[in-house]
């Protein structure tokens, strides 16, 4: 191989040039005078695997992967502590207060009483700030899993006067930690305290297992728009749940299904009984909701707009619950105007208590479902954080922090939680750099829980409902996402539009599961009718291009070179056989059917053959109809060609096909088949198939298949050009002027 580089200055450029003078590769010739012949991986077996395994298994290794599991010792030991711990300590006390209103608030929403609220952010975030791997996340409650929780609760422990028709169910939770009350809470709410933790035990062991088994990658099949489209949609959910407590309606009956969805969506529904019910709205509640929404608005602009001018944000939610607290005690808002209020926050952490097994078996379902969304939400988040701050996120290793920060936490009666983007985002503003946030905002949290709870017990709960509709406003406005989502790809536009609708008309856990499934069902239709093109010789050039795309791209005479995007599988072979057939022009089934049913009836002289090109179409035409065609009219314009004596009288223009494997990542067992017949076929009417720039994992499919065996190991060329090149050589081929190029 001879190489030689010239360079010549045009315009202050350098323009560089290389000639390669060498003989053309099949693919065997090249791996033998190259790199030898290619390794093949030693079968061990499943013993011979396992002794491997045990033989790698040292004591040094058990305590090195037990010590993985908690990364903060790792990163503590090179925590700065000049450089990080400012603005550690300035966000864990910002977080640590917003975790207050916020925990109360997500705590209604899942049903249960606020103080609940409190525990979940204590043991979660204690748990994963020694677990996780991500600097700038804040895990505890969120709307999304509280909104999820409050399903499960309410299916197993209606309001009244329901719950009382339930008490007697054996379903219900009937353990020890339900006859065991606390102080102020009632024996129905207990009750849901019961199901939440369940079902947050349930969630934890899905997401310690799916660690375990290095499920990590599960979150690839979350696509941005579709993680979009389902945040927004379950916002929207949570919305409609907190237009009731902010308008004071004391008696609401909501409603649940699929049905009642579908209502939502049509202006029925929910919101046709909040319409319902607005002669009834307690105004007092109403004037309290305005003015609390207007601050918390109002506090939310300032920080959006002198973000960067403002070193600590504004924590408006906590000045709104301080406001509406002290006056609701100093004028007795729920003694004088009828206004609900928090009302009881007990002191003190709860004793260990066993969650109720008894439901387990039928709450598997929700619990996978939030055990999915609470990591795909929160592994979303970790990910946008630590591209952004340039470190590393272990999925698996999350997998297990999540999933011990929910199974722990549910024997001190927490529900299920998740990171949630409002703190995460006041963390990142505030200057938190690492996990020790979490620390001090553990520290606020549990001096709160032990003696400073009943301060918040005149806190009105209409305020807690305006903390979250506008905490969700950040989540809402993602629908502006959709104008520049539909310009960059129309698909991901549609699975933004159905994951949307389907979140809303069928609930957030099955909304999410409708998402996905028809997120990879646009993958599979991607695959289904993939990018096909016939490629051109670019002159003086080993490039080759789309013949209908670039004027210089000119195909070879005879040669038609096939270029297939995508994987070849059984669901897309008739895809691929379709087009192939209309680049060259040669249906060589059609052929070899014409040519039996010309031998049958005994007539001599060349069979027809479909051209590229001419409106003689055996693929389109029934054979029948073509019985008295005389086709030495449509062959005469080729029998003056140089061409090689075709096979059976087969007369055709196309002399050979290449097809350009590049692009072909896989092959299942009905692509290799597919192959097969492709290349028998055009072989027995006398069409050379030949392959080009093939893969190794696409080879091994080959060989495994018996691809080889109706042909020979030459027939695979190193690159496209040297497949064009050697095929023009032998039959003695010029470049015609390319007025035969062919439209996929």
């Amino acid at each position: 191989m001879n190489t030689s580089q010239g360079k010549t200055r045009s315009r202050n450029d350098v323009i560089c040039r290389y000639v390669i003078d060498r003989t053309t590769h099949t693919e065997p010739e090249f791996r033998e005078k190259v790199s030898g012949p290619e390794s093949i991986p030693e079968n061990l077996g499943i013993s011979g695997f396992a002794k491997k395994c045990v033989s790698k298994c040292t004591a040094k290794k058990v305590i090195n992967d037990v010590i993985g599991l908690f990364p903060i010792f790792t990163w503590l030991r090179h925590y700065n502590v000049r450089q990080w711990l400012p603005g550690d300590l300035v966000s864990g006390l910002t977080v640590g207060v917003v975790h207050i209103p916020q925990s109360m608030a997500f705590s209604l929403l899942a049903g249960l009483p606020p103080v609940f609220g409190l525990y979940s952010s204590f043991y979660p975030v204690l748990i994963y700030t020694l677990m996780g791997t991500s600097r700038h996340i804040s895990v505890g409650t969120f709307a999304v899993t509280s909104l999820l929780t409050q399903a499960v609760v309410i299916r197993f422990v209606p309001d009244e006067p329901a719950a009382a028709l339930i008490l007697s169910n054996t379903s219900t939770p009937t353990a020890d930690m339900t006859t065991a009350s606390m102080v102020g809470v009632s024996e129905a709410d207990m009750r849901r305290v019961a199901v939440a933790s369940s079902l947050m035990l349930l969630m934890g062991v899905f997401q310690l297992v799916f660690g375990i088994l290095r499920l990590g990658f599960i979150t690839a099949y979350l696509s941005e728009p579709l993680i979009q489209a389902f945040t927004t949609g379950a916002a929207i959910h949570v919305v409609t749940s907190q237009v009731p407590s902010v308008l004071g309606y004391t008696d609401f009956a909501s409603s649940n299904g699929i049905a009642s969805f579908y209502k939502v969506l049509v202006a029925m529904g929910n919101w046709f009984e909040i319409f319902r019910n607005l002669p009834n709205t307690h105004v007092p509640t109403l004037v309290v909701s305005i003015v609390s929404i207007g601050l918390l608005v109002t506090g939310r602009e300032i920080n959006l707009r002198y973000k960067k001018k403002l070193k600590v944000p504004i924590p408006t939610e906590v000045i709104v619950v301080i406001i509406t607290t002290v006056t609701s005690h100093f004028a007795m808002f729920q003694r004088n105007i009828g206004v609900v209020i928090v009302d009881n926050i007990p002191t003190g952490l709860p004793a260990p208590r066993l969650p109720d097994t008894s439901i387990l078996i039928n709450i598997i379902g929700d619990a996978f479902a939030i055990a999915i969304v609470g990591f795909a939400i929160s592994i979303s988040l970790s990910k946008m954080y630590a591209q952004k701050y340039g470190y590393q996120i272990d999925s698996n290793q999350e997998l297990i922090a999540y999933g011990a920060s929910n199974v722990v936490p549910a024997f001190f009666l927490c529900f299920p939680n998740a990171a949630a983007l409002a703190r995460c985002v006041i963390q990142e503003n505030t200057g938190g750099n690492t996990q020790v946030v979490g620390l001090i905002s553990v520290v606020i949290v549990l001096v709160t829980v032990l003696w400073l709870g009943p301060i918040f017990e005149p806190l009105p709960r209409c305020v807690l409902g305006c903390i979250i509709i506008v905490g969700l406003f950040g989540i809402l406005q993602q629908f502006s996402q959709l104008k520049p989502v539909y310009k960059m790809s129309k698909i991901d536009f549609v699975v933004w539009i159905v994951t949307l609708l389907a979140v809303v008309t069928l609930g957030v856990d099955m909304g999410l599961l409708a998402g996905v499934v028809f997120s990879m069902l646009s993958v599979i239709f991607r695959t289904q009718t993939a990018k096909c093109e016939v490629l051109g010789s670019v002159a003086g050039t080993d490039i080759y291009r789309n013949c209908h795309n670039y004027l210089a791209a000119v195909p070879y005479s005879g040669i038609v070179i096939f270029k297939f995007y995508s994987a070849l599988y059984y669901a897309n072979k008739d895809f691929f056989k379709k087009r192939l057939i209309k680049a060259t022009g040669v249906d060589p089934e059609a052929v070899i059917v014409e040519r039996k049913k010309l031998e049958e009836n005994s007539r001599s002289g060349t069979c027809c053959c479909v051209f590229r090109g001419k409106k003689y179409d055996v693929s389109n035409e029934d054979p029948e109809a073509r019985s008295d065609v005389d086709t030495s009219k449509e062959l005469g314009s080729t029998s003056g060609n140089n061409s090689r004596p075709p096979t059976c009288g087969v007369a055709c223009e196309v002399r050979a096909i290449v097809l350009d494997c590049s692009a072909i990542s896989f092959l299942d067992l009905v692509g290799v088949k597919t192959l097969k017949a492709v290349c028998e076929n055009y072989k027995e009417i006398g069409v050379d198939f030949l392959l080009a720039a093939v893969n190794a994992d696409v080879r091994n499919s080959l060989l495994a298949g018996g691809y080889y065996d109706v042909t020979s190991l030459d027939s695979e060329y190193v690159s496209v050009h040297d497949a064009a090149v050697h095929i023009k050589h032998f039959h003695d081929k010029e470049m015609p002027s390319g007025e035969d190029v062919c439209e996929l």
